[in-house]
């Protein structure tokens, strides 16, 4: 199995992305997080005369949106672990519709559904966000064949959610990205 190394998947299955795919026989438009396969070998779920034309995204307005990313190296170097999470608060900040998906910790993106249900009709507080982060990480199944241990990878993915959350929530997270998204050694 080959980890999903990707950056832009992530960021975009966050704000809702859709994807259009066109072949001789017409045109269809699918959710991206529909375009993967649990599968490193076949990893995009298209017929084989399909291409990608347009990357599609409905109006972004009130939404909030951060991506979080773990690598060895600077921002050139692809993710072993990654966060992407957007919300949209309606009155009292309450959340009313979130998305949280986990990249690089399996064969596709992770799309959190459980814990971004969780949150919508609920404020950001650190209570939330935590329990948002616990049911977040249960999903992420690090694979064995990229950098750092597999199962410190699983362990801070809960960490990874809670950043992105209190991001969200407008809280100062400069000094923690600073000093988590980039390790120089473990």
């Amino acid at each position: 199995m080959a980890v999903s190394s990707t950056d832009t998947a992530p960021a975009l299955m966050a704000l809702g992305a859709r994807v259009r795919l066109a072949s001789v026989s017409g045109e269809r438009e699918i959710p991206l997080a529909d375009l993967y396969n649990n599968d490193g070998m076949n990893y995009l779920h298209r017929r084989p005369d399909e291409i990608l034309t347009e990357v599609v995204l409905d109006s972004l307005h009130g939404w909030r949106s951060t991506y979080w990313k773990l690598r060895r190296r600077g921002s050139f170097d692809f993710p072993v672990l990654s966060v992407a999470a957007a919300i949209r608060f309606g009155q009292r900040r309450i959340v009313e519709d979130a998305r949280i998906v986990i990249g690089s910790a399996a064969s596709l993106p992770l799309v959190a559904a459980e814990s971004a249900e969780y949150l919508v009709g609920r404020a950001l507080t650190d209570e939330s966000t935590a329990e948002a982060a616990a049911l977040a990480a249960r999903i992420a199944k690090p694979l064995d064949n990229t950098d750092f241990d597999m199962s410190w990878r699983k362990k801070v993915t809960a960490e990874f959610v809670t950043y992105a959350l209190r991001e969200l929530r407008g809280d100062d997270v400069s000094a923690d990205r600073q000093a988590i998204t980039r390790l120089p050694s473990l």
